[in-house]
């Protein structure tokens, strides 16, 4: 099912940004920026390391709009972070960026139309998979999970079903929360490419499977000739795998919850 609707809403999104470490400085300003350009954001708050010594310099000219609220916080696991910032969203819904990820022109806005057609609590989306510089180098359908930086939740959802706060040794907490929340949470697919998530130099050497294979997409979509051809392929799987449900992962194991 393939929804064009436009909705008309006030702004009810609260926006959660991490940028936890030093290796955002280089792209926070365009994170910052494309999530305030959101009309429908009406809330963003910024979580930093608490010794962070450089955002002021980086994102200073965004300081000034009401929306933004600066959380300073100690280095602890992302779910942790994420969690100890849903405290302070006080709209309906709440939605994730990373620091180095880019929200496309009316992420939220596709967000809430399919949100409000299908009654659903969470909808995620597919994205594009860019190289450092944010050049695009392919499409990614994110038919079995899709990345942080697209989820838009209800509040009332995550705070019910927190992220995990330790390490978990087999899973992300974002891995874990999905599968811990697969008969809990109504999820539906947005499969529009509504971020731009960016694959740095160094994530060959990540621990996931899934991160090291979209570096290697985009380490092969950097080649000229080779780049078009991914474009095209990419596009391709795009189109033919487009539909609003996400597809259960066989390999993974149902994990009961306990919230």
């Amino acid at each position: 099912m393939i929804i064009e609707r436009q909705c008309d809403i006030e702004p009810e999104v609260g926006a959660i940004i991490t940028a936890m470490t030093d290796a955002e400085k280089p792209f926070i300003y365009d994170t910052i920026r494309a999530v305030l350009s959101d009309t429908l954001i009406g809330q963003a708050v910024l979580c930093i390391e608490e010794k962070n010594s450089w955002i002021d310099s980086v994102i200073g000219s965004f300081m000034t709009d009401p929306r933004l609220e600066l959380i300073r916080m100690p280095l602890v696991p992302l779910g942790a972070v994420r969690n100890q910032a849903l405290k302070y969203i006080k709209k309906p819904w709440v939605t994730y960026c990373d620091g180095d990820d880019v929200w496309c022109q009316g992420k939220t806005m596709n967000q809430l139309d399919y949100a409000s057609v299908t009654g659903a609590d969470f909808v995620g989306s597919d994205h594009y998979l860019t190289n450092e510089k944010g050049d695009i180098r392919a499409l990614s359908p994110a038919r079995y999970i899709p990345v942080p930086s697209s989820w838009m939740v209800k509040t009332e959802i995550m705070r019910q079903h927190s992220f995990i706060e330790t390490p978990y040794s087999i899973r992300s907490e974002d891995d874990e929360w999905w599968i811990r929340t697969y008969k809990s949470v109504n999820k539906v697919r947005c499969p529009k490419m509504l971020v731009k998530y960016r694959v740095r130099d160094n994530s060959l050497s990540s621990a996931t499977i899934s991160k090291r294979r979209k570096a290697r997409i985009v380490s092969l979509g950097n080649i000229p000739v080779l780049g078009a051809f991914f474009l095209l392929l990419t596009w391709c799987i795009w189109v033919l795998t487009r539909n609003d449900k996400y597809v259960w992962y066989k390999g993974w194991n149902p994990i009961e919850s306990t919230d």
